[in-house]
């Protein structure tokens, strides 16, 4: 718990709601359900989020749908470093973003096996 003559002088914290729809909004997507208040779900068809509401602040979970089990990312927002839902709606469209792509682009694993084996 901080002071209050810091938390004064600190930019007033985002509520957890307001600022889950807010990054929903941005990435065009519906508002989550109003009785979701401290865990929210968005799922789009190349990224399922979810994010959980902490003491002063919030974690979200990256995952892609159709990727390798290990293929998740945690991100974890303070409020008192005055996140920005912009910028947080852009790193989640580079991540899906990059997902779609590799997916595209990834040869299968015997290729992949016998690069392996000629580099050696």
């Amino acid at each position: 718990m901080l002071p209050h003559w810091l938390r004064s002088h600190l930019p007033s914290e985002p509520t957890f709601v307001a600022f889950t729809d807010a990054v929903a909004r941005l990435l065009e997507l519906p508002p989550a359900p109003p009785a979701d208040v401290y865990v929210r779900r968005y799922d789009t068809d190349r990224v399922w989020m979810v994010w959980w509401y902490k003491d002063g602040g919030a974690s979200l979970f990256l995952e892609r749908p159709y990727g390798d089990l290990r293929d998740g990312v945690w991100v974890r927002l303070h409020w008192h470093e005055s996140p920005n839902p912009e910028a947080v709606a852009a790193m989640i469209r580079a991540y899906a973003r990059r997902g779609h792509c590799e997916q595209r682009r990834r040869p299968s694993w015997f290729v992949r096996v016998l690069r392996v084996l000629r580099s050696r």
